[in-house]
């Protein structure tokens, strides 16, 4: 941070702490060293499912939720077959 992002826009109003803008440049030059890509994908996919079960639908019977629905399940069931330890709050698989 004191190297790369010495510039004031990376600061929040009280110029001491980072913003977004700076938490988000630390946390991807932190995952392209330290975070394999494999597991990447994995994050990128759990952070997919989390999305999805905070999800509000107007209408859950709608034809277009249960579609919704039946791929989320899908997609918890392929992260839960590599990742056995992994728990979903609100899944139904």
């Amino acid at each position: 941070m004191m190297d790369e992002l010495r510039d004031y826009r990376f600061y929040k109003e009280d110029m001491l702490h980072p913003n977004v803008l700076a938490i988000d440049y630390i946390w991807d030059k932190f995952r392209s060293v330290w975070i394999s890509e494999e597991v990447g994908e994995a994050m990128a996919k759990v952070a997919e499912i989390q999305k999805g079960l905070a999800h509000r639908p107007f209408d859950k019977k709608s034809e277009e939720h249960q579609k919704f629905l039946k791929a989320l399940d899908q997609k918890i069931a392929y992260i839960k077959q590599r990742y056995p330890f992994m728990n979903f709050e609100n899944s139904s698989s």
